[in-house]
């Protein structure tokens, strides 16, 4: 059953009250569909969620109600909730008005800065109050991130087996379709988390300025841990004072499930939670090269416009739970290959922009032959199982980049990838999800399978953090507390 928008269960409690939705619904978020002079309208038409606007819009913007009464409506029109669908309700706008006045000045959340940045960006310079959002095409970063929820789930039942067990489970072409259950792994669950570090660390710059995004990444990780089995007083750390986890990824308790998490994330993040000590590139916490570090960061890719800055980010991310250079260099090249990918290069040149930064660091050689092998088998055509074990087991950070990067390599089916990818006897799921998260970025997600799409667990949850993001990184990005709760800036 599908979970009521903040604004629909409102409207629930508050059906025929126009005073006590007013009054508790000042903050709540509906969204206005198209460009709309608000000074001209008559009746005002709004919805409570995405899956509400009607069909064919394109532009909307997502605005507390508060904002909509006070600051930018001229006239006074009726207000239309979501007409002709569930929760339609409409209102006299001076009732309304009134009722979320009263509550602004018992709260004085109206007299705040954030509610006077909100009412500035939407006037012309005639003074002209409007609504105009832009929806993005997201093709590219949602193929990203669902092709890798897909490759992980279709390697998700065989990690480390070796082919002959594929081949007797799955039959002589091994894997070729998602399991009748497709249920993600720590992989996906871990990419999750750097998604929603990503986004609360650009809420975090957007209001006060401070950038630590590595800190905010070492918080949701604690999270995630939480997830696996690990009380909250145990995961937290030393420096959290919370006496729950926050945020609206971790209230999905389908998160809370232990899929074969690794031993080195879990005990490095348990090994801050006890000391408070982040682990640094210089500060290794242990000499790990294994793949967790590079197969959760496609999201710091999102980050930053430079790539050398992403390269950094991503190496510093992986260094919080991998200290070997191959476990986090590999992560610091994946994540730019996905970040340049994003922006519509192609493999090879977005390589060249990778490498450009690899091998300015320490300990690259193995990476950087890592990817040398991974180009020599694409060169030679039909791509194989024997060519994908030529290349390493997976399990550690260069071979499991250097799967990836050849699965995409050889060929321009964004399928055809994560076949190749998770069809070898070793750590396929993650190599799977890193291939399929370069293949969605190089493809986007109408090339990839919809019947996969459609199916793969969390995919809703991926759909839903792209649109936050989005809007996140809009000129309407939100300044209401709801919008803070839902992505604490920490």
């Amino acid at each position: 059953m599908r979970a009521l928008a903040p604004v629909e269960q409102l409207l629930h409690e508050y059906e025929d009250d126009v005073n006590g939705f007013g009054h508790h619904a000042a903050h709540a978020e509906l969204l206005i569909p198209g460009e709309i002079l608000m000074t001209e309208a008559a009746v005002l038409r709004v919805y409570t969620e995405e899956s509400r606007l009607p069909a064919g819009v394109e532009q909307w913007i997502r605005v507390p109600l508060h904002t909509v009464l006070s600051r930018l409506v001229a006239t006074k029109p009726r207000l239309h909730v979501n007409p002709g669908l569930p929760y339609e309700a409409e209102f006299d706008f001076v009732e309304l008005a009134e009722a979320a006045a009263e509550h602004m000045r018992s709260c004085g959340c109206g007299d705040r800065p954030s509610a006077t940045r909100e009412a500035g960006r939407w006037a012309d310079s005639e003074g002209h109050r409007f609504f105009v959002v832009p929806h993005k095409d997201s093709s590219r970063l949602r193929g990203c991130l669902i092709g890798g929820a897909i490759g992980d789930a279709l390697g998700a039942n065989t990690e480390n087996l070796p082919m002959e067990v594929v081949y007797e489970r799955h039959g002589p072409d091994g894997i070729t379709d998602l399991p009748e259950k497709p249920d993600i792994t720590d992989d996906t669950q871990m990419t999750l988390f750097t998604f929603e570090a990503i986004i609360r660390a650009h809420v975090r710059e957007r209001i006060s300025g401070e950038r630590d995004i590595t800190g905010i990444t070492q918080n949701a990780y604690q999270r995630w841990l939480h997830t696996q089995k690990t009380p909250w007083d145990k995961a937290r750390g030393i420096h959290s004072t919370l006496d729950e986890p926050d945020g609206w990824l971790v209230t999905h308790r389908d998160l809370f499930r232990m899929r074969a998490p690794g031993l080195t994330c879990t005990s490095a993040l348990q090994e801050y939670a006890r000391t408070g000590e982040q682990a640094t590139i210089t500060k290794p916490v242990n000499n790990s090269k294994g793949c967790g570090g590079a197969m959760r960061v496609a999201p710091v890719a999102l980050a930053d416009d430079d790539p050398a800055e992403v390269f950094a980010l991503a190496a510093a991310n992986a260094a919080l739970t991998h200290g070997h250079p191959s476990g986090y260099l590999s992560a610091g090249v994946f994540a730019v290959l996905v970040h340049q990918l994003l922006r519509g290069k192609d493999v090879l040149d977005a390589l060249d922009v990778a490498v450009d930064s690899l091998v300015r660091r320490e300990g690259h050689e193995e990476v950087v032959a890592g990817i040398e092998h991974a180009l020599e088998l694409a060169a030679l055509g039909e791509p194989s199982v024997a060519r994908v074990e030529e290349l390493g087991r997976g399990g550690v950070g260069d071979t499991a980049l250097a799967i990836a990067l050849y699965s995409v390599l050889a060929t321009d089916d964004p399928n055809q990838a994560l076949l190749i990818s998770v069809n070898h006897g070793g750590d396929n799921d993650s190599t799977a999800s890193m291939a399929g998260n370069l293949a969605g970025a190089l493809h986007g997600v109408e090339k990839i399978r919809p019947d996969w799409v459609e199916r793969v667990q969390f995919r809703p949850v991926i759909d839903r953090m792209v649109a936050d993001w989005e809007l996140e990184k809009s000129v309407a990005a939100p300044v209401d507390q709801e919008w803070f709760v839902r992505y604490p800036p920490s």
